[in-house]
């Protein structure tokens, strides 16, 4: 065991900015030893004995993250009628939807994490040229039944939504008012839209401006490319498709989790490959 010869803690110094105190904008164990001794606040001590001083005072590695305030003169009054919205719980008459966009939608290698040995790492493609355009999907998400649905289109406009919305109306009693939160896109609150939805029992709640986590469907986009589209690398639209509506099947419950059987990937894991992919 090193002798401490101050009563700073090493992890009081790891969790302070490094700028002011090195200069630089990040801390490593091997910088943080440096500074620890060049100041005496240890004589001397190991990397691994510093790394382990951390861990046992759940001194960890944790990635930050970027947050953007809204600059909305409406911020309070949109976030109070959607969060009133919540938290009433399913409206008398009606529902509650969550609807945006995902995407653009690119056929390019995507890398992700997986099992694998020590040492082993799996490469994809690289690409430089991408002719297969984009595409765009317009997801909801029911809060009542827990359901996440989306449709498919080569652009996002105020044809392309409002097609959407007459297709999103059909898949619900007409009696039915659908309390919609949404996103203040420039097409979203068209003249045409917001007519269409006056006149079909369809009530928006717009978010206000770079606030789109008020709206819950950006959570569950965030699982669906995690399970849907990480470790790919579709060469065509139909392919991601599928893939896509395959993991939302089995998020909501329409299908049990297994698409072949063990045996019989063990004993022909190439056909199981092609059966996959021909299935989707």
């Amino acid at each position: 065991m090193k002798r401490v010869m101050s009563p700073i803690p090493p992890c009081e110094v790891a969790l302070a900015s490094p700028k002011p105190l090195i200069g630089m904008t990040v801390w490593s164990l091997p910088k943080l030893r440096e500074y620890l001794i060049a100041q005496k606040i240890v004589e001397a001590i190991s990397i691994e004995h510093l790394r382990q001083i951390l861990r046992t005072r759940k001194v960890r590695w944790r990635h930050t993250k970027t947050w953007k305030e809204s600059d909305d003169p409406l911020f309070w009054p949109k976030y109070r009628k959607i969060r009133r919205l919540y938290k009433a719980g399913r409206p008398v008459g009606g529902c509650r939807l969550s609807i945006d966009e995902f995407g653009p939608l690119n056929l390019l290698p995507r890398h992700g994490k997986h099992y694998a040995r020590t040492g082993h790492v799996d490469r994809l493609r690289a690409t430089y040229s991408r002719t297969g355009g984009v595409r765009y999907m317009y997801g909801v998400y029911d809060l009542e039944t827990d359901t996440l649905v989306g449709r498919f289109v080569k652009r996002k406009n105020r044809r392309t939504f409002l097609t959407f919305l007459k297709w999103l109306r059909a898949q619900y009693p007409r009696r039915q008012v659908l309390h919609i939160v949404l996103d203040c896109a420039s097409f979203h609150d068209r003249p045409e839209i917001l007519a269409y939805a006056a006149a079909h029992r369809m009530k928006f709640y717009f978010t206000p401006t770079a606030a789109s986590w008020l709206n819950r469907i950006e959570s569950h986009f965030v699982a669906l490319k995690k399970f849907a589209l990480d470790n790919t690398d579709y060469r065509s639209h139909p392919a991601m498709q599928k893939a896509i509506h395959r993991y939302l099947r089995w998020r909501n419950g329409q299908r049990r989790i297994s698409s072949c059987s063990w045996r019989t990937y063990k004993l022909h894991p190439s056909d199981s490959q092609r059966a996959y992919r021909k299935t989707g």
